[in-house]
C-alpha cells in the first residue's frame, strides 16, 4: 500500500493524513522489509553512519509524494500571486530609479513598494509553513516504518531495544530554496508556475529589496533572498 498523502482536484497539497490507518500501514510495511535491512539496521546499532544508498521502495515512495506536494504547494502559490509579482517588479524600477539613479529619496512609492514585498513575504511564509507541514508528517510515517523494521529484526538478531535516536534513513526534507522566499521574486533563482516572465528585470528587483531592506534596519542592508 502506497503512502498516504492526498490532493484535492485543483492541485492542492493537502495535509498527509497522519492517524492510526497511515501509521499502521507504515508500521506494516516495516514489518514486512525487516528481513531485507538486516544489514542497514546492524550498522545502526553498531553507532555507523546510515547507508542511504538503495533505500526501501516505501521509503522513496514517502519522498517522491512530499516533494511532489510540496512542489504543487509552490507552484500554487507562485500562480496565485502573479500579478502581484508584476506589481513588484514594475515598482521596483520606480523604487531604484528615485533612489540609485536620481538619488532622491522617495518614502511614499518605497512605502507602497514595502507593502507589495510584505504581501508576498507573508504568502511564501505561510506556503513554506504548510509544505513544513507536509514534510513533518512523511517523516512521521518514516520513524513508524523504521522503528517497526526494528522492532520485527531484534527478534532474531542482537540489536539495541530502541531505534536510535535521530536515526531516519530516507528523512524528508525542505530544500534551501524554501527558506529564501525572496527568491520567488527573482526569475534567475527560483522557477515555477507563475513566475515572473523572462522579460523581468531581476537586477531591479534586487536592488529594490536591498534597498527596501536596508530602510527596515536602518542602514544595515539585508542580502536579497533572505528568510521572509
Amino acid at each position: 500500500m502506497s503512502p498516504v498523502i492526498h490532493s484535492d482536484r485543483s492541485g492542492t497539497a493537502r495535509r498527509l493524513r497522519i492517524g492510526f490507518l497511515s501509521a499502521a500501514h507504515a508500521r506494516a510495511h516495516g514489518r514486512r522489509d525487516a528481513s531485507g535491512l538486516l544489514d542497514v539496521l546492524t550498522d545502526a546499532g553498531l553507532g555507523r553512519a546510515p547507508d542511504t544508498d538503495g533505500l526501501p521502495p516505501y521509503v522513496l515512495g514517502v519522498r517522491a509524494q512530499a516533494v511532489r506536494s510540496t512542489t504543487r504547494l509552490r507552484a500554487r502559490m507562485l500562480d496565485r500571486n502573479r500579478d502581484l509579482s508584476r506589481r513588484i517588479h514594475a515598482e521596483s524600477v520606480r523604487v531604484v530609479t528615485q533612489y540609485t539613479v536620481r538619488g532622491e529619496p522617495a518614502p511614499a512609492a518605497l512605502a507602497r513598494f514595502g507593502t507589495m514585498v510584505g504581501t508576498w513575504r507573508n504568502s511564501a511564509a505561510v506556503c513554506r509553513s504548510r509544505a513544513q507541514g507536509v514534510v513533518d508528517e512523511a517523516n512521521h510515517l518514516l520513524a513508524c516504518y523504521w522503528d517497526a523494521a526494528w522492532t520485527r529484526a531484534r527478534r532474531a538478531h542482537e540489536l539495541p531495544p530502541h531505534r536510535p535516536a535521530g536515526w531516519l534513513p530516507g528523512r524528508a526534507e525542505l530544500d534551501p530554496t524554501w527558506h529564501r522566499v525572496d527568491d520567488g521574486l527573482l526569475p534567475d533563482r527560483w522557477y515555477g508556475r507563475g513566475a515572473p516572465p523572462a522579460s523581468a528585470d531581476p537586477a531591479a528587483v534586487a536592488q529594490a529589496l536591498a534597498i527596501l531592506d536596508s530602510q527596515l534596519t536602518g542602514g544595515a542592508t539585508r542580502t536579497t533572498g533572505s528568510r521572509g
